[in-house]
């Protein structure tokens, strides 16, 4: 690297509370292998890639996680349940007391694996669902939209809870989030989940929505939303920056119902068993910290010096509009993957925050 990597945290902080770093979360690609090529997916899910970590490695890094006393894994693929073994680790990984997400296409979903998994400790159960039927089965494929919208009542009735539907926003879809979340709501969903689009691995700037229209969409959902909080609730993945929540739901601390995101105390680990700090920066050479068939994830996450770089850095050290933000403590300036992917530096602000503020559209009430 040409110079030292510019990236967030407060890490003195965490370590006087804690007495060490911790891996908090991690997020898993289980699987390179998918059903569908989705014009909008970071992962680049598709074919199978060589190596893929087999159960006992998959089981072994678990025991790992749980020895750094990990809180959550994000199984993700890919297709998590294009893998066979899928039930077995997702009942492993549970028994060992780790709270569990999951992202699936729900095509592959059916009654016989949801009563396998029944038991099993989920924190968030999600179905993708990325517009009406016409925009999901644009990006997915003819007829995925069906099956999905069955998937979610039939986890509904079996798991009972924590059955999310998860969003990216996008230029085809920003003006009917508000639709998504009342068929997810009409389903038995009781969690909603928007993500942010990142533009990387198949996606293109041409999917983003203008400043404009995400503001717009936003205020269409939480119009939505009011009618619908008895009933479903936002998930704590969601990406909403808490700026650009609508000042009337920022009054009332919705916003903190979001969780920020774990970064820098997280890390992702590819099918194939490489490690960056984040699910989003595979594609960045400098960032693949190690791999857990060459070495101990205890090593990786104590030892890698950009581990290390990027714990030391503070929020202060933010630039842009998010040094000016008055959520950059609570944020932590949002996506630092995305950041990185946007800048090739970890100290620039969100790129979706700082396009809307150059569009002249931030919220001045959330500026110091």
């Amino acid at each position: 690297m040409k110079k030292k990597l510019k990236l967030i945290s407060t890490e003195k902080r965490i370590q006087s509370f804690l007495g060490e770093a911790p891996l908090i979360a991690a997020s898993v690609r289980i699987t390179n292998a998918c059903n569908f090529r989705c014009a909008h997916c970071y992962t680049e899910g598709g074919c199978i890639v060589k190596n893929e970590l087999n159960t006992e490695e998959v089981k072994s890094m678990i025991d790992q996680m749980a020895a750094l006393k990990t809180m959550y894994i994000f199984f993700t693929g890919g297709e998590p349940f294009l893998r066979k073994d899928i039930v077995d680790i997702l009942k492993y990984t549970s028994d060992k007391k780790i709270k569990i997400s999951i992202s699936t296409n729900a095509q592959l979903i059916n009654r016989q694996i949801l009563e396998k998994l029944k038991r099993l400790n989920f924190s968030l159960f999600q179905i993708s669902i990325e517009g009406t039927k016409e925009i999901h089965d644009h990006f997915l494929g003819k007829e995925s939209w069906g099956k999905s919208i069955e998937a979610i009542a039939l986890a509904k009735s079996i798991l009972k809870e924590n059955i999310g539907v998860g969003t990216v926003m996008m230029k085809k879809n920003w003006d009917v989030l508000d639709r998504v979340i009342l068929e997810a709501s009409r389903q038995g969903a009781d969690i909603f989940s928007l993500m942010l689009l990142i533009v990387t691995g198949r996606a293109e700037d041409s999917m983003m929505p203008t400043p404009k229209e995400i503001l717009r969409g936003l205020q269409k959902l939480f119009s939505q939303y009011e009618k619908l909080q008895t009933k479903i609730k936002f998930a704590q993945n969601t990406t909403i920056l808490p700026a650009l929540v609508p000042k009337k739901w920022r009054k009332r601390e919705l916003h903190k119902t979001f969780a920020p995101c774990s970064f820098p105390y997280c890390i992702g680990v590819s099918a194939n068993g490489d490690v960056a700090p984040c699910d989003g920066l595979f594609n960045y050479p400098e960032l693949i910290v190690g791999n857990i068939r060459e070495k101990t994830l205890s090593d990786i996450w104590n030892k890698s010096k950009v581990l290390k770089e990027i714990r030391k850095i503070n929020p202060t050290d933010l630039r842009g509009v998010c040094r000016k933000c008055i959520y950059k403590d609570y944020c932590g300036g949002g996506c630092r993957a995305y950041t990185y992917i946007k800048y090739r530096d970890f100290t620039m602000p969100d790129p979706i925050c700082q396009t809307i503020y150059e569009a002249g559209l931030f919220p001045k009430d959330c500026l110091k």
